[in-house]
């Protein structure tokens, strides 16, 4: 199938199935529902030279159409963000689904526990693997499906709204049959492309503005201090943190400094050094206000070392009350952003859209 036909063939199943979905349970059967039905912003459309994957991303409280959006990568595995290895959690055969399931290593299932105790609502189904650190191996000629999957591997954890990958030399119409196929397949009030929550405090909490549309939106117009400032209760949330500090500056014994956007305090007294790699304003020296690059807030290695030195340590918990004694080095991606750091092992990335399923699981 060439990407032309990809691009149309789910631009037109998926914008019917999701606006029926909205106009049919969300209407007459909305008693019926566990709570409130939510839905994608976002359809991403990858090409790589072997295989054509959708995910899709944002969060709304209701349907609109989707925006799409096109793109390429080297490889399946660098568009998962997968280890190089031969012993893969899981691997998916022909017209495997994943639903409602945690594809984890034992580092990964072991960071989840103590990292991210309000996952625990998302975990599901476990699938857990000892392995070289590799998750997925994708078998040619297939159809893959990771829907509402959580997918946790050493420093990274990602869960996928709805993930299909499918191999180039697969025909449009069969693809859409498989499509067809695939949305008949589950219960009529739990269908593809949407999860419901429980009803409740989150009726309330639905109506924040990250769940109007997406995140994406408007952030070229926000700075890093706007955001937090936005989302300062997801982000406390999500990482059971009791203090979130906006844009330290943190002076070095040498005269220079370093600025993470952000230090979570979490309830067990560590922390979390965090930047964004999403496309923020950033303030300059002049004041005025300039889109800085995804890439612009490093990778999280650069505080490695000035974390070692006492004196630092000392000039932190002075100005800002905190103990960073060795805390966790965090990088916020976006969803369809594969973003490569160095020194991965001592780096968390986890992008905006699994921190928003994770404080929507912890309120649940």
């Amino acid at each position: 199938m060439k990407p032309t036909e990809f691009v149309k063939v789910n631009g037109q199943f998926w914008g019917e199935h999701l606006r029926g979905v909205s106009e049919h349970l969300t209407a007459s059967h909305s008693r019926e529902l566990p709570g409130p039905l939510l839905f994608p912003r976002v359809m991403v459309l990858t090409e790589t030279p072997d295989w054509n994957i959708l995910e899709f991303t944002g969060i709304s409280r209701e349907y609109r159409s989707l925006e799409v959006r096109r793109q390429k990568a080297a490889g399946i595995d660098q568009y998962f963000a997968d280890a190089a290895g031969s012993k893969p959690v899981v691997i998916l055969r022909e017209a495997d689904v994943y639903q409602d399931a945690t594809i984890a290593t034992e580092t990964g299932r072991s960071a989840l526990r103590s990292r991210f105790p309000g996952a625990e609502g998302l975990i599901g189904r476990e699938l857990v693997g000892t392995g070289d650190g590799k998750l997925l191996q994708f078998a040619p000629g297939n159809y893959s499906v990771l829907n509402r999957v959580l997918l946790a591997s050493g420093q990274r954890l990602h869960w996928t709204f709805l993930a299909i990958a499918i191999h180039r030399s697969e025909p449009a119409d069969k693809y859409r049959d498989f499509l067809q196929n695939l949305v008949n397949s589950v219960p009529h009030l739990d269908p593809v492309g949407t999860f419901a929550v429980p009803r409740g405090e989150l009726d309330q909490l639905l109506k924040a503005d990250p769940f109007g549309s997406t995140y994406h939106q408007g952030l070229h117009k926000t700075t890093v201090g706007e955001f937090l400032q936005q989302h300062e209760e997801i982000l406390l949330s999500a990482f059971d943190a009791t203090q979130l500090i906006r844009e330290p500056v943190l002076e070095a014994e040498d005269g220079t400094a370093v600025t993470p956007d952000f230090i979570l305090e979490r309830s067990d007294g560590t922390h979390i050094v965090g930047d964004f790699a999403l496309p923020l304003l950033e303030t300059a020296k002049d004041g005025k206000k300039r889109r800085r690059s995804t890439t612009a807030a490093g990778d999280g290695t650069q505080y490695g070392e000035f974390f070692k030195n006492a004196e630092n340590r000392a000039f932190a918990k002075t100005k800002y009350g905190v103990e960073l004694n060795d805390p966790r080095r965090l990088l916020v991606t976006t969803s369809q952003d594969a973003v490569e750091v160095g020194e991965a092992e001592a780096v968390e990335v986890v992008d905006y859209d699994t921190v928003l399923r994770l404080y929507l699981a912890a309120k649940s």
